[in-house]
Formats: C-alpha cells, sequence, structure tokens
C-alpha cells in the first residue's frame, strides 16, 4: 500500500506576519543558544570538578573503568560504606590486571601489603616471636624464635592459641591473629593458650623479632638454620659465623625457607664459595643470559663439609643457596626431600599509589646452567618425617565424638598422632578398633580426663598439641637432621 502525502495549502502571510513570525523564530533561537551554552559549561565545569576529586574517572565512554567507578560512587547502594570507594576499586582492578594462573608469583600489592610482604622476608617486626599453623579454627605454635618474647615469657611449641587479650579466636581469620598479636613495642598482649588440658593465660611483652638465622654449637659442628633470606641475613649470618671459625663440619638447616631477596642469597652464597664468583644466571624476555656474582665481605672456608637439609617448602632463593654450594664445593649433601621448583625471579616495581607491582621478570639458572623450574632440587639422600608430620589437623564440633567399630578420617589422624607419641596402636587407617580404644584410655588418664574410650573435640585437640609440641622440640623425632648428623661423621675414626 502506498503512503499518502499530504500537503497543506497554507496563504502566504503579510509582511508584518513574516515580520513577527521571523522574530519568534530569533527569539527561540537565541533561547537555544543560551540553554545550549550553559549546558556545555555544566558539563565541562562538572567534569573538571570530578577529575579533581577522581583524578582516575575519565567521560570517554570507551573507559569502562572511569564508566564503572563514577557509576558505582553515585549510585551504588553501599558506597557510603567506603571512606574511599575509588581506591577501593582501583585496588580491585589492579588485583585483577595481575591475576594469571600460569603465573601464580606475579601480583599487585596495596601498601599494606607491601609493608607486610617485607616484613616477612626480613622477619623483621613488633611482636612476640612465634610462628604458629593456623587450619579450621586449631591455631598450633609451631615454633617460638630464639631470645624472642615469647620465648622469654614462657610460651611453648604446641601451645594452643584459644584468647588473645580475653577475646576468643573463634571465627578470627589468620590475618585477625595477627593483627592483635602484633603492636608497639612494650606493649603488653594478655594470650591464653591450651596447654596438657589446662587454659593457662601468659602476658607477653611486645618486642623486635628478627630472626632469619639462628645457629648453634653442638659437639664438634654448627647447625645453623635459615628461616629466611631478608635483607639483614648475611650479616646475622657473619656474626653466628664468626665464632666457630675453628670448626670445619656445619649442617644448614634450609627447611620451611620460602626465599627472600636475591641480594641476600647473592652475598650468603659468597660467605661459602667467595667473593666475585658466578652463583645464579638469568635471562628475560630479551633472552639475553647475565651471570650474577657473589658480593661478600668474607668468606668461610673453614667448613670442609656441609649438610643441606631441605624439604618440599624450601623454594626460590634457599634453592639458589642449595644448588650454588651444591655445584661450586666439594664436599657438599643434599638431605631430605625434592624442593619447591621455583626457578623464575621477581621484581618489585612501586607504584605511584604507595602500592606496588610484583611482577615475574627472569628464569634462573645454576651456576652450571641447569634449571629446577618445576621440577626442584632432587636430594642426595632421601628421608622423609613421619606421616604425621605432613597431616593438616582440623578442629572437631563440640559434641562431636567417635567410637569403637566406627571409620573416619579424625580417628586416622588421632591413630596417627598417638603412633607418633610411641602409644601401642595397631592400625592407622582411620578404623577404630580395640587398640585405638585402649590407648586413647591410657592417653585420658594420663591426662586427668575420664578414662573412656571415646575420641571428642577435647582429646583431639589435646592430641594435637602434643603432636606438634613432639615435632618441634623433640630431636630424636627428627629424622631428617638424624640422618644429616650421621652423614657428617661418616668415615671418621
Amino acid at each position: 500500500m502506498e503512503d499518502k502525502v499530504y500537503f497543506d495549502l497554507e496563504k502566504v502571510p503579510l509582511r508584518s506576519e513574516r515580520e513577527e513570525r521571523r522574530n519568534k523564530r530569533k527569539k527561540r533561537f537565541l533561547v537555544f543558544l543560551l540553554c545550549l551554552l550553559f549546558f556545555l559549561c555544566g558539563t565541562i565545569g562538572g567534569y573538571v570538578l570530578f577529575r579533581v576529586i577522581h583524578p582516575t574517572y575519565d567521560a570517554d565512554t570507551k573507559d569502562v573503568i572511569g564508566e564503572i567507578e563514577y557509576a558505582m560512587d553515585h549510585y551504588w547502594l553501599y558506597a557510603d560504606d567506603y571512606d574511599d570507594l575509588i581506591s577501593e576499586l582501583e585496588d580491585k582492578a589492579l588485583y585483577g590486571m595481575t591475576d594469571f594462573e600460569d603465573d601464580p608469583y606475579t601480583s599487585y600489592m596495596s601498601k599494606e601489603e607491601l609493608n607486610e610482604f617485607s616484613d616477612s622476608i626480613n622477619m623483621d617486626y613488633v611482636g612476640i616471636g612465634v610462628e604458629y599453623s593456623y587450619y579450621d579454627s586449631i591455631a598450633v605454635v609451631k615454633k617460638v624464635f630464639k631470645n624472642s618474647p615469647a620465648e622469654k615469657a614462657g610460651v611453648m611449641a604446641g601451645d594452643i592459641i584459644k584468647e588473645i587479650d580475653g577475646e576468643s579466636i573463634e571465627g578470627f581469620t589468620s590475618d585477625d591473629i595477627r593483627e592483635r598479636v602484633l603492636g608497639t613495642e612494650g606493649t603488653e598482649v594478655v594470650i591464653t593458650f591450651l596447654r596438657g588440658g589446662e587454659l593457662i593465660d601468659i602476658p607477653i611483652i611486645r618486642g623486635p623479632v628478627n630472626n632469619t638465622v639462628y645457629a648453634y654449637q653442638e659437639d664438634d659442628y654448627v647447625v645453623m638454620e635459615l628461616n629466611s633470606f631478608g635483607a639483614d641475613t648475611g650479616s646475622e649470618c657473619m656474626r653466628y659465623l664468626d665464632e666457630y671459625t675453628d670448626l670445619d663440619k656445619i649442617i644448614i638447616d634450609l627447611r620451611n625457607d620460602s626465599g627472600g631477596y636475591q641480594s641476600s642469597v647473592k652475598e650468603l652464597c659468597g660467605l661459602f664459595i667467595g667473593n666475585n664468583e658466578v652463583y645464579l644466571r638469568q635471562k628475560g624476555l630479551d633472552g639475553v643470559e647475565i651471570a650474577d656474582k657473589t658480593s661478600a665481605k668474607k668468606t668461610y672456608d673453614n667448613f670442609k663439609k656441609i649438610i643441606l637439609l631441605v624439604n618440599e617448602n624450601t623454594a626460590s632463593a634457599a634453592e639458589v643457596f642449595t644448588i650454588c654450594l651444591k655445584e661450586c664445593l666439594e664436599d657438599v649433601t643434599v638431605v631430605g626431600v625434592t624442593t619447591y621448583g621455583k626457578g623464575v625471579i621477581q621484581t618489585t616495581r612501586l607504584l605511584n599509589n604507595g602500592g606496588a607491582l610484583k611482577m615475574t621478570s627472569y628464569y634462573w639458572y645454576s651456576p652450571n646452567g641447569t634449571s629446577i623450574h618445576g621440577t626442584g632440587i632432587v636430594p642426595d639422600v632421601e628421608v622423609w618425617m613421619p606421616e604425621i608430620y605432613y597431616q593438616l589437623y582440623y578442629a572437631l564440633e563440640e559434641d562431636e565424638t567417635y567410637e569403637q567399630d566406627c571409620v573416619a578420617d579424625a580417628v586416622r589422624l588421632a591413630q596417627q598422632s598417638l603412633d607418633y607419641l610411641n602409644y601401642p596402636v595397631a592400625r592407622t587407617d582411620g578404623y577404630f578398633d580395640q587398640s585405638l580404644a585402649d590407648c586413647l584410655r591410657d592417653y585420658k588418664i594420663g591426662k586427668g580426663l575420664n578414662a573412656d574410650a571415646v575420641l571428642d573435640a577435647q582429646t583431639f585437640e589435646l592430641i594435637i598439641s602434643d603432636v606438634s609440641r613432639e615435632i618441634a622440640t623433640n630431636p630424636d623425632k627428627d629424622l631428617q637432621m638424624i640422618k644429616a648428623k650421621e652423614l657428617l661423621h661418616e668415615n671418621q675414626y
């Protein structure tokens, strides 16, 4: 069907009518111009003002981040819950930009996280000086640092943290515990621990903690624990090693040392292999290989026999140190289990917002050109710790119990734990048999508890505490260290 077209038959206006219509059109045009001017002034002024308040916003419709920031800052229901929503949004965007599944080491760090990262490497902070594991509401002290406020106050490995300044840690995250324990030097924190079935309050005066290294003499050799490669680790090592220049054997414990600064491992390698020696090779995006050399003030060449203790958590700088000494010195033996296998180096770039970009920048190789990335360092002598050493504990519900003839993972953990504590359990597969019932009765009698054969939450927690203390403090249970000492004295008469 054709569209209909209508023509209006309008009369021709008189001169006066034409002028009146022309004047009306002029007025309408002037009004339009004024409206347009006010609109542009308002838009431009608002944009400039918003840019001053929110410098990240860009009115360009292609700037999706700017659009999201503007929309959420103006219309999000919960916007007023944040003191600085724009900074929060920017951080979230930056976290996302640096999150890659194939590179777990590259990440954005906020200003606060950067400070925590540095403190964790340097182990330099004001607190109490303990290392603890926290899994499923169980916070167990794994290690008490030497000469720390915690050691002076009487804290022991195996103690379970229950309250901090009278507040239960139930529902806390690991960060919540850390925030409440750290504080100002000279201030007091009262921590309630579960130890041997009793709750004890221990007041601890916070103080500086710096424990990347600890060394001591045992018989005719040195044992040196390297916990991290921090900024001052080289100087700390020298203070200890200066005391043992008359000894020629050393065990260096790198277990659970997850690395640190390249400048630190550069110095520590130099303490043993000499100054200006190649300890590491690295290759970046351009494919150019650079041989990095040691930089050390002195060399401790009195150590003719070296045992390096490693485990699955020995990583990064600790792996550089391990393979460097293995390749560059004659009598070096690596004992333990295969290391983590981190063969890449990160660089940290400070950002204008106070945060930092921690970015994978290089592959690293041993002095002889070996890469351990993804494979780790296989020990010369493989020694595993007892099975319980590798288990994760968890808390039982308050009313959760297990009795004879049931099967459960908690039963398996109790069996392995009691076996480690030298109770004569017959099996460790999770089936609650008669031998476990007998061992539980004996264990409870020793703790002053009701002597029944029930595995309940309280008993389970006590077993966890005892096992953790035994692992941390009983050298007769440290199979890897025992083997290291045996090897240290092989071929000696």
